[in-house]
Formats: C-alpha cells, sequence, structure tokens
C-alpha cells in the first residue's frame, strides 16, 4: 500500500512539472510573440489557463495525500487522543462522500454537459477541461483511503490556522 502511495505521489509530482514547465514556456513565448515580433498568439493563453486549472487541482490531491493542507489546530489541543481518533474518522468518511459527490460524480456531469463544446481560440473539448475535476477527485478518495488504512497522521507537517 506504501508503495501505491509513492508511485501516486511520483506520477502526481512529475505530471504537475510538466504542466508547470508547459505554462512557464507558453507564457514566455506569449510575452515574446506580443512585444518582441509583434504578432498575436491567444492560442496560448487559452491553453495556459487550461493547464493551470489542471496543475491546481493536481496539485491540490497531491497536497491532501501529503496531508499538508491547513488544519485548524485548536481541536487538536482540547480533545482526548480517542476522540480526536472519532473525529478524523468521520472526517475522512466525509471528505470521501463529498468528494465523490462534487468533483466526480459533479465533475462527470460536467465533462458529458461540455464534451460537445469546444474552446474558441484552440478548438480544444472543454470535456478535456473539465476532467480534471473527476481525476482530481479520485486522487483524493484514492489518498484518503489510504490514510484510513494506514492510520498515518502527519501532525509535524500540519499548519495551524
Amino acid at each position: 500500500m506504501i508503495k501505491f502511495k509513492d508511485i501516486l505521489d511520483k506520477t502526481l509530482l512529475s505530471f504537475s512539472s510538466i504542466l508547470l514547465i508547459m505554462m512557464v514556456i507558453l507564457s514566455i513565448w506569449q510575452v515574446l510573440a506580443r512585444y518582441i515580433f509583434n504578432i498575436s498568439s491567444p492560442g496560448t493563453e487559452e491553453v495556459t489557463r487550461y493547464l493551470l486549472i489542471w496543475f491546481g487541482l493536481m496539485t491540490a490531491a497531491y497536497v491532501f495525500g501529503a496531508k499538508k493542507h491547513i488544519a485548524i489546530l485548536f481541536f487538536r489541543e482540547k480533545f482526548s487522543a480517542r476522540t480526536l481518533a472519532i473525529f478524523e474518522r468521520v472526517t475522512d468518511i466525509l471528505i470521501i462522500v463529498l468528494t465523490a459527490v462534487l468533483m466526480v460524480y459533479g465533475g462527470m456531469k460536467v465533462v458529458l454537459l461540455t464534451s460537445a463544446q469546444t474552446a474558441a481560440a484552440t478548438g480544444i473539448s472543454m470535456a478535456i477541461v473539465y476532467a480534471a475535476l473527476p481525476v482530481a477527485g479520485i486522487l483524493i478518495i484514492l489518498y484518503t483511503i489510504h490514510s484510513m488504512l494506514t492510520g498515518k497522521k502527519n501532525k509535524n507537517e500540519e499548519v495551524g490556522v
């Protein structure tokens, strides 16, 4: 199970890195095209925007899996370890249910609704853009299930609010 998480982490980091590099290259090209070569490049702005959506959701899934998201430590200090364990279990179940409904089910509905639509400048199917929602949702669910099965909580890496 740990090997699965390691592979998933490395895959997400690699994919996110590639997306970030592509966004930087496209942004540099757009600046060069506009101010140096005096040509218009509307497709690069659109592609960069869609890459940013994928990048944001994929890195959010990774951060969620690494347990480096924001946590409210006030509650950790007020309750016993047993009560916290129950809260964590209930929270994990709520995360799975809400992510399944909102991101996976809702994301699939959006993908199906937008499958016939194309982007104005590039002609990219909007279903590809919106597919980031269910993909990120599935990844978050997988990370949550992994966390529940292994019982690992990275208390040192949480940020207090």
